[in-house]
């Protein structure tokens, strides 16, 4: 996972995205991926010419991570901008020195105000085929889409065109490059994408390199081959030392879990249940409580849960379920912060924008208590902490909320639900 500010996430959401989780447990080495990779890449003007090089170097240490031959992996590439233009099909995608030159030489930045992804996706589907170099249904096929802000010409989300690419495609995958993907398209690319969690945004090109390794993960055979329908999902009973009906409180609850390996596998697990026992028995939707989900470690990614877009109890429970714990210690919550101020300057019907920050560690890289002071007073956000552990620090989480009576400490952990729950019930924070 990333060091730097990732909606899902992360990285940020930093991160969409989704994250997309660049610490998934990997099922083959980038350079055992047997599949045919198509890229599409924004090329206007959402960055300056200087970032969209460094985008450039993103490309080339990407597909230079693969092996690139007729046999293994194949790259095709699209980029976006005013118009349309195809890079590479995947026959000159297969191996390594064509796609080097043609990311070198044919790869154009255009710097256009007009961003028509849904040309480029039109062209993907019109042009690749066998034709072109796609091959047998034994090579896994992805559709990866990197954009830096929102869409212009024909609408993509809903479109007949995105219907057939999912069909094409076993896996899509979207990233969210720059500030401007995190504040502009939050909500749009995981639609894209062929899974809840395949849309990652990364906040600075240093967290490139992290998406390089996250879209080699689930490009890896066997991974996200097929979609499993979702199981439907019953309404819990909260328990009774609650103080009041949870289903009728309407509330915006951003949870940021610290996914270091700060904690025993054990004790993640069990962290990650009291998570689910604590959003199980609220009422979602319009009328109801919404959940924005973030895991926050080496770097931090923001989940798509359908935040505000029809969300469903298992959109959310899903996605806490499916957490991954990383094999490193590391906490980036001021980055995890960041990645939800796009969720927080959005307008909303939320009677109460709460957090909680379920952790066992308080080492973070970058102090997030000014940040946090700053979604306080501009957002009218209300924190909570959870302190999963004795590793994270009493003082430190205290200083980061506002007060002690908004952490949970360590020696009550096992009532963590309820008391989160009584917490939002009585409407008092710090």
């Amino acid at each position: 996972m990333m060091g730097g500010l990732q909606l899902f996430l992360v990285s940020l959401l930093v991160v969409s995205t989704s994250a997309s989780h660049i610490c998934l447990e990997t099922s083959c080495s980038s350079f055992n991926v047997e599949a045919d990779i198509v890229l599409v890449v924004d090329a206007s003007n959402a960055y300056d010419q200087a970032t969209f090089e460094q985008i450039r170097t993103f490309l080339l240490n990407f597909v230079s991570s693969l092996t690139v031959t007729p046999l293994d992996s194949q790259i095709a590439l699209y980029a976006y901008g005013s118009s349309a233009q195809t890079v590479a099909s995947l026959t000159d995608g297969s191996s390594l020195a064509s796609i080097q030159a043609k990311i070198n030489n044919t790869l154009k930045y255009q710097g256009s105000s007009e961003r028509n992804l849904f040309q480029a996706l039109s062209k993907v589907q019109a042009e690749v085929s066998s034709m072109s170099g796609l091959r047998s249904s034994d090579y896994k096929k992805v559709l990866v889409v990197l954009s830096g802000d929102s869409w212009t010409g024909n609408t993509v989300i809903g479109s007949s065109m995105l219907t057939q690419l999912k069909q094409k495609f076993n896996v899509i995958l979207s990233v969210g490059f720059g500030s401007k993907a995190l504040a502009n398209l939050n909500s749009q690319l995981p639609q894209l994408t062929t899974a809840s969690m395949n849309t990652f945004f990364a906040a600075t090109p240093d967290q490139l390199t992290y998406v390089s390794a996250w879209l080699a993960t689930l490009s890896c055979p066997n991974v996200q081959f097929s979609t499993v329908s979702p199981a439907p999902t019953t309404v819990p009973t909260q328990s009774p030392s609650v103080s009041c009906p949870l289903a009728t409180l309407s509330y915006d609850v951003y949870l940021i879990v610290d996914v270091s390996n700060k904690a025993s596998a054990a004790d993640f697990a069990a962290m990650k249940t009291a998570i689910h026992n604590f959003v199980a028995p609220f009422a979602f939707g319009s009328l109801g409580a919404n959940f924005a989900l973030v895991a926050t470690g080496i770097d931090s990614q923001l989940f798509f849960t359908n935040f505000h877009n029809g969300q469903s109890r298992y959109d959310v429970l899903s996605a806490i379920d499916t957490l991954l714990q990383d094999d490193q210690p590391g906490q980036t919550l001021n980055l995890a912060l960041s990645a939800i101020q796009g969720y927080l300057s959005q307008p909303t019907t939320a009677s109460k924008k709460v957090l909680a920050y379920f952790t066992s560690t308080t080492a973070w890289d970058v102090s997030p208590i000014a940040t946090m002071t700053t979604l306080k007073s501009k957002y009218g956000l209300s924190p909570m902490a959870v302190q999963w552990s004795a590793s994270a620090g009493t003082s430190d989480l205290t200083n980061l909320v506002g007060g002690a009576s908004c952490v949970n400490v360590v020696s009550n952990k096992a009532a963590t639900a309820t008391w989160l729950q009584n917490k939002m019930c009585s409407k008092v924070f710090c």
